[in-house]
């Protein structure tokens, strides 16, 4: 029997700044996030903080309008 490695597709991280200008918000509400645990991230090093893509497009996801009910 052979076993078969599925390649994972890479995982984009993003400083900061890079996050909070995605998304329009404040560095300051990411931080919030990250230590209330809403939001996770890992340390590349002592003091950068790199935060998953995936874990950002869960945290902010649209709201539904009213078209969004309707259809």
């Amino acid at each position: 029997m052979s076993v078969r490695h599925v390649a994972a597709q890479p995982v984009e991280y993003l400083t900061l700044q890079e996050a909070a200008e995605r998304y329009h918000v404040s560095v300051m509400t990411l931080r919030r996030r990250i230590r209330s645990g809403a939001l996770p991230a890992v340390h590349s090093g002592a003091r950068l903080i790199r935060i998953p893509a995936p874990a950002l497009e869960q945290l902010f996801t649209p709201v539904p309008n009213a078209t969004w009910w309707a259809s």
